[in-house]
């Protein structure tokens, strides 16, 4: 639309110009009879193509103009301008599709389980999440309560430039079908105290990471067992599944949320990056554009009438004078911005996720990480790197927000790795928030028994004490191990296995050690179990 715009004018430039060397050749008595049919001839060329031009225009507005309403027509204008200048993000107001309802509706009941008073045992979100992660929020909301804080998180999603707001991809994996979705949102965390008052805000990255769980069907009435991965039907599961003994509801098949959180992405930064970038020039072109034009307007309007030559002319030659010193002082001013402001904002920018410096290195661990994890796909076909990391997640969740080593002690291995890990914990007394900045896998082995995978990452912590809140960063270096055996990686059901030495069912949630007969069971058997545990200063 603006380019139409600009057409027509350039139109209306040829036309004006056209008419007055018509209407000079015919009124300058200077002019011989050659130079009056050159002038004519010139100027019914002029008058012909410009013409032309904006008649073209004014016909193809006029068949837009049918088919939308003039306020249409001004909006598209409108928004067309501000696309120009502004980087194309937009809030996504409407549910297409029941899983975005899905994660719509979770983000509310998140926001609504962390905003009330204490842990509501009806609460929303037991519905939507899986028991381990049910577990992790029952942590951190329990940490929250027993410091008085309350948080409150808001939400909206959002389109960035060429990304889809909503990327899932699905496969089974043996015993659940697993969901990984990554939506492109807008997200505010505040912690308030018990009066109120804001103790710190922050705005989260812009790329929500989900992983959903439900079980997988084989016919309309049969379905897998989610623990041991048997036939059975729902009835059948709800009574105890035949070959493991776990017991389940009917809401443990249906889609369960097994992690929320928020992580780097290299697509959607890199796409920010250059929808911002491409603003940069139309906005110093708008900036520097506007007061030029209205500058060299005034003063035309004011020596109009003092200019001589036919009138038509002293048009065009007037639009001439308002438009070559704007176009002029936009080319400098460009240019000058381009020469010596930008490098300037880049090295602003170097310090921001916006930053190509940045970009690249997220896009650097991310291939490092596609290479361990195309190396482990030999062994375990079904390894997802999402998956991964969003039981990495949950595991550390639940160590950082563990009040003791009984909360945390299912996800590692043995005593000397639960001995590592409650050494540490001490010092997460006082911890009310966590995220997840960088995973590095640094390596991946597998032999006869096991697989072994060391991994590197970074996290950003937010302390309460006394009223103040501290944010610090963590580096852990990590050793996991799984079964060489073992192709799942997703363990979340309420009872998912019986003890080996009693037959008792055990709940991952209340340790690795069987409270009826005090046998120790291995989760390397069903999912990746942390042997070592290291904070690097």
């Amino acid at each position: 639309m603006l380019r139409n715009i600009g057409m027509f004018l350039l139109g209306i430039f040829l036309l004006f110009c056209g008419m007055g060397m018509i209407e000079m050749a015919i009124t300058d008595p200077d002019f011989n009879i050659a130079s009056t049919i050159f002038a004519i001839i010139c100027g019914l060329l002029f008058v012909a193509g410009g013409v032309a031009i904006a008649g073209t225009i004014v016909m193809d507005g006029r068949s837009v103009k049918k088919k939308k309403k003039k306020t249409d027509v001004v909006a598209d204008i409108a928004e067309e301008l501000k696309s120009t200048v502004c980087p194309g993000y937009y809030k996504i107001l409407e549910d297409k599709n029941d899983t975005e309802r899905l994660l719509h509706y979770f983000r509310e009941d998140y926001a609504s389980f962390f905003d009330q008073d204490g842990i509501a045992e009806n609460a929303a979100i037991v519905k939507e999440a899986t028991q381990v992660y049910w577990h992790i929020l029952y942590l951190q909301k329990n940490r929250l309560d027993q410091k008085g804080i309350r948080l409150k998180f808001t939400s909206d999603r959002f389109s960035y430039g060429d990304v889809a707001a909503i990327r899932k991809k699905s496969y089974f994996d043996k015993k659940y079908k697993v969901t990984d979705v990554s939506e492109t949102i807008e997200a505010k965390t505040e912690f308030l105290d018990g009066q109120g008052k804001r103790l710190h805000r922050r705005k989260n990255l812009q790329t929500a990471c989900y992983q959903i769980l439900s079980a997988e069907y084989v016919s309309a009435k049969k379905v897998i067992c989610p623990n041991c991965g048997k036939d059975a039907t729902r009835e059948d599961l709800i009574d105890g599944c035949d070959y493991c003994g776990t017991k389940f509801t009917v809401e443990d098949l249906n889609n369960r949320v097994s992690e929320f959180s928020f992580r780097k992405d290299y697509d959607v930064e890199y796409s920010k990056y250059k929808e911002k970038r491409k603003t940069y020039i139309p906005r110093v072109a708008l900036i520097s554009g506007i007061p030029a034009f209205l500058f060299c307007l005034i003063n035309v309007i004011r020596i109009f009438a003092d200019m001589e030559g036919p009138y038509t002319l002293r048009v065009a030659g007037a639009m001439f004078a308002i438009a070559f010193p704007t176009a002029s002082f936009v080319f400098i001013a460009v240019y000058a911005f381009i020469i010596f402001v930008f490098p300037l904002l880049q090295g602003v920018a170097s310090f921001s996720y916006m930053s190509k410096r940045m970009i690249s290195k997220m896009k650097n661990i991310q291939e490092a990480n596609m290479e361990v994890a195309k190396n482990i796909q030999k062994t375990d076909p079904l390894f997802s790197l999402d998956a991964f990391y969003s039981s990495l997640h949950n595991k550390l969740s639940a160590i950082h927000f563990a009040s003791g080593p009984a909360e945390a002690s299912a996800f590692v291995e043995g005593a000397n790795s639960e001995a590592q890990v409650a050494a540490v914990m001490p010092s997460y007394q006082d911890l009310i928030d966590l995220q997840v900045e960088e995973i590095h896998l640094d390596g991946y082995s597998v032999g006869e028994y096991t697989q072994e995978m060391n991994v590197t990452v970074k996290l950003s912590l937010l302390s309460e004490k006394k009223g103040s809140v501290s944010r610090k960063k963590e580096k852990l270096k990590m050793t996991l191990v799984k079964d060489s055996n073992c192709k799942s990686q997703t363990v979340c059901a309420p009872s998912f296995t019986n003890c080996k030495q009693c037959g008792s069912p055990m709940s991952l949630l209340a340790g690795r050690v069987c409270s009826y007969c005090g046998h120790a069971r291995r989760l390397a058997e069903y999912d990746w179990a942390i042997r070592s545990y290291k904070k690097v200063v």
